[in-house]
């Protein structure tokens, strides 16, 4: 057990000493007072009675007892205004899914990003040891951050990116321009797949796409070439498309290919306002086989007030009673 505020006992004994000090200079003067009174003749014989004596002395042993257990109340006081707390090393349980989130922010996509990202911060909400990046791509593709299970982190990043969604700031834009084109689909998609940084072990990986599958321009993959590139690696993709809605018909071929791709990975295919999407995508990642690793040592801090709330309150209990009966 350790003491956040150590240097609370000392303050505290320094106290006691000033005011033990000031108790013993005001005692002697009370003392020199007395001295100066009146003498009662034969007091000796009462102060030789068994009655007085047996009563002195219980008197005096219930005065030290008060004395004691105020003590008592005042060392647990002392030690819970210092904070006392348990100190531990945890290895937390780590799964071994990776999951990459994929985002489209090319200009077909900029009145969608920033629902996608609300969706992928509902997503990782849901899960629960899983490492988690997020990958944006036009033309080429950026890791915004990598593969990480800190998900403090993760909201961090969520929110900084939304924020540059809703200000406009280009700054999510950085070297995504890097092509011959724009929303450059299946080279966003076979960028995405090389993300995994532990190829040489076992683990399960996704990969969540978040696009409206139009792509302007010469890609080195096109989207069927990416999700073969996938499937070699054992890779399934989840496919989001905010395009695909009964009022952008002329889409549906891109829709269908998109669908058609992402099912052969053995993943799945929703629409944006598709209200099963989430609860869909999770339960199809949590069923993949997983083990449980061991984390990153984190060092965990824990208030410990037990014992010295139990001895207060007993003290306390304890000087009520003395002094019912010193009253008696």
């Amino acid at each position: 057990m350790e003491l956040i505020y150590w240097w609370m006992p000392l303050l505290w004994a320094l106290l006691t000493a000033v005011v033990a000090g000031v108790a013993v200079l005001v005692y002697r003067r009370g003392r020199r007072r007395a001295v100066e009174g009146r003498a009662i003749a034969h007091s000796d014989r009462l102060t030789a009675l068994p009655g007085y004596r047996t009563a002195l002395a219980r008197y005096r042993a219930l005065l030290l007892a008060f004395a004691g257990l105020a003590a008592l109340v005042l060392v647990a006081g002392v030690i819970l205004a210092s904070r006392p707390v348990a100190t531990s090393i945890v290895y937390p349980q780590l799964s071994n899914r990776d999951i990459v989130l994929c985002l489209d922010v090319s200009g077909s996509m900029v009145e969608y990003d920033t629902e996608l990202v609300e969706v992928f911060g509902q997503l990782v909400d849901e899960f629960e040891g899983e490492r988690v990046s997020l990958v944006v791509f036009n033309a080429s593709a950026v890791t915004y951050f990598p593969l990480t299970s800190d998900y403090g982190y993760i909201r961090e990043q969520f929110a900084t990116i939304t924020e540059q969604f809703v200000n406009e700031d280009i700054a999510y834009f950085d070297g995504t321009f890097f092509g011959d084109g724009s929303s450059l689909i299946g080279d966003g998609l076979a960028a995405c797949s090389l993300r995994f940084d532990t190829p040489e072990e076992d683990r399960s990986r996704s990969i969540i796409l978040a696009t409206d599958n139009l792509t302007v321009g010469e890609s080195i993959f096109s989207l069927p070439e990416a999700g073969e590139l996938a499937s070699e690696a054992g890779i399934r993709v989840y496919g989001i498309n905010p395009g695909d809605s009964s009022a952008r018909e002329y889409l549906a071929r891109f829709a269908a290919e998109f669908q058609g791709v992402v099912e052969g990975t053995g993943g799945s295919y929703f629409g944006i306002a598709d209200p099963r999407a989430i609860d869909s995508i999770v339960e199809r990642i949590d069923a993949e086989q997983a083990t449980i690793s061991r984390g990153a040592p984190q060092l965990v801090t824990a208030d410990q007030p037990v014992i010295p709330v139990v001895f207060a309150f007993l003290g306390l209990a304890g000087l009520i009673a003395l002094a019912w009966r010193l009253q008696r």
